[in-house]
């Protein structure tokens, strides 16, 4: 289940990231697409906006200007320098006159478009002979500062020539010719955020389709980890009472086969103890019934203290029922007095040793060591056994759900990996603490402190 639920969640990841791509795609596109349109319609503007002769006159202003200061650089009367300054000169004049144009002669379209002139070279003729009075890109009219949003509209060329007398030999005529090139340019105000705008229905329904498709995606995940979690309870129901139910029920069997066998051979004293046996087996049984629903649902068995041990004699009953019913195993139990009152439940506490004496002799112990003291503020139940040990490697995992020690076949022992799971909660819930210390082929000891009131 697992695995099906990684898979669906990395095919449901992959799903979600190809669709965003997907739509990603389409709306870099679309966006391309308006950008185009905005292009083509701003062109359109232009061309409109160019084709007039109070746009010439405008131009002609500069190209008027230009052809004077020729005029007097060829007599030496300015230099190379000065055109550039003369351009700056009436550069604000000019955008004013040309702002104030398209503010005029401005259409209903879509966009507001800011638009400018650069001067890229000026040159003159003069008998075959060429004098470049600039080459370089100085702004003629628009607006400055905003090259780098600026789009490349097209390219003018302006020549003319004229001619003029030398002062200095003696009225001579001289030709020039003067050829100056300009790049036309225009930015078109807020155009991006004016394209997003014509694609917000796009975009919405976009966002919106691909969260429907992640909310989909994670209620199918959400449903499917449900159902795993229903049928890991069912699993651990079941797995619960396989192992829990197994020693009353097998103490049970012994004492009912005892009864039935030797009834008429029993004492008095040995028939009503072997009753009294099978009550508490039964007692145990049932009380399991709510233990084990507890901790297959709640994952932590509730502490309570509804039943207080006020000596070490119902301990002592747990492990003499324990023996009943294994008497092939030597079990030898001592307390250190004064034992007080234990704050635990009998049943939790009935849980813990017969886990613990259970889980010794399936790993091999015939001799099992159990003792009772008090230490500072609780007291410590010691379950020491001769088995064959636990590799300290492993000491830090055998209290974790449905671990075994995987060594040798382990499957010659019967068990789910419940038992130590089991120990480890209770003492939890009481604030109490489980702990181990063994070695290899020299048995094992776990030590169960509980808090004392």
């Amino acid at each position: 289940m697992k695995k099906k639920i990684l898979a669906l969640s990395i095919g449901c990841i992959i799903t979600v990231a190809a669709l965003a791509t997907i739509q990603g795609y389409f709306i870099y596109n679309t966006y391309k697409l308006k950008e185009k349109e905005a292009n083509t319609v701003v062109k359109e503007q232009l061309q409109e906006l160019e084709n007039t002769e109070e746009w010439d006159s405008i131009l002609e202003i500069s190209e008027s200007a230009s052809e004077r200061f020729i005029e007097a650089y060829k007599k030496n009367k300015t230099t190379k320098a000065d055109y550039i300054r003369l351009i700056e000169k009436n550069r604000d004049t000019l955008s004013q006159l040309m702002a104030a144009y398209i503010e005029k002669n401005k259409t209903e379209k879509k966009y507001a478009i800011d638009y400018s002139i650069y001067m890229v070279s000026a040159t003159v003729r003069q008998d075959g002979k060429m004098d470049t009075l600039l080459n370089g890109k100085v702004l003629l009219l628009g607006g400055a500062g905003k090259e780098k949003d600026e789009i490349y509209s097209g390219q003018g060329r302006w020549e003319t020539a004229f001619t003029t007398r030398d002062d200095t030999l003696k009225g001579i005529k001289k030709h020039y010719n003067i050829e100056i090139k300009t790049k036309r340019y225009y930015s078109i105000e807020d155009w991006e955020k004016k394209i997003i705008n014509q694609m917000a229905g796009l975009l919405v329904f976009s966002i919106v389709l691909v969260l429907i498709v992640i909310c989909l995606f994670y209620m199918s995940i959400k449903s499917l980890i449900s159902q795993k979690k229903i049928a890991d309870i069912k699993t651990d129901f079941i797995n619960n009472i396989t192992h829990e139910f197994q020693t009353p029920l097998a103490t049970m069997d012994i004492a009912i086969k005892t009864v039935t066998r030797k009834k008429s051979e029993m004492s008095k004293t040995d028939f009503e103890h072997t009753l009294s046996l099978i009550e508490r087996q039964n007692e145990r049984l049932q009380k399991l019934f709510r233990q084990v629903a507890e901790v297959s649902v709640t994952r932590t068995p509730s502490a309570t203290a509804e039943s207080l041990i006020t000596d070490e004699n119902s301990l002592k009953q747990i492990i003499e029922d324990f023996q009943f019913s294994r008497p092939d195993i030597q079990i030898n139990y001592t307390p250190v007095p004064p034992v007080p009152e234990l704050p635990i439940e009998l049943f939790h506490l009935s849980t813990m040793v017969i886990n613990l004496l259970d889980n010794a002799v399936k790993y091999g112990a015939t001799q099992i060591n159990v003792g009772i003291h008090t230490s500072g503020p609780a007291f410590h139940i010691t379950v020491q056994d001769n088995g064959i040990g636990i590799n300290k490697k492993e000491q830090s995992a055998i209290f974790d759900k449905f671990y075994r020690v995987e060594k040798g076949n382990i499957h010659m022992t019967k068990g789910l990996g419940l038992g130590l799971f089991y120990i480890h909660q209770i003492a939890t819930s009481y604030h109490g603490t489980v702990t181990v210390s063994s070695e290899e082929s020299k048995g094992a000891l776990f030590t169960l402190s509980i808090p004392l009131p």
